[in-house]
């Protein structure tokens, strides 16, 4: 698929149904495919969607996916990346994990932070891809911590 150009954003306040439906459409089925549909809670998605900085990539007035950070201490953790599925494989995970670590590094954090399912195996390869690193999460065996330290400005 051709590299889709998005605009990145802000969250509006309209914008919290059509993120969950994203999430509903993407995030429910990867938990199931993946054997652990106890993984996905809807009500954490709602609270996360409240409470963290959500920026959404948008491309001709269409939501492609969005991604969700909160920060903890010197670390800004992505809590959600998500994508639409008529815009997976157009580079738009791409484009957010970038816009992070913009987001990051004029923050002056040392580091970034996404936590995903042992499962996730694209998501791994795309964090991978930005030179994020694997580490067990050694309270949650069904997890696995990608981290990647950032040069400090």
């Amino acid at each position: 698929m051709q590299p889709l150009k998005c605009d990145i954003r802000d969250m509006r306040p309209d914008d919290e149904s059509m993120l969950f439906l994203i999430a509903e459409e993407s995030l429910h089925p990867l938990a199931v495919g993946s054997g652990h549909a106890e993984l996905y809670h809807p009500e954490e998605l709602i609270d996360l969607i409240k409470r963290a900085t959500v920026f959404v990539a948008e491309s001709h007035g269409e939501i492609a996916g969005y991604v969700a950070v909160e920060r903890e201490g010197d670390t800004l953790v992505v809590r959600c990346l998500c994508i639409g599925p008529a815009f997976e494989a157009s580079g738009v995970s791409h484009q957010l994990i970038d816009w992070v670590e913009g987001l990051a590094f004029n923050e002056h954090l040392p580091r970034l932070r996404a936590v995903l399912p042992q499962s996730d195996l694209p998501s791994r390869h795309v964090y991978g891809e930005h030179e994020f690193v694997p580490r067990a999460a050694s309270d949650r065996p069904e997890t696995i911590i990608m981290e990647k330290r950032l040069p400090m400005a």
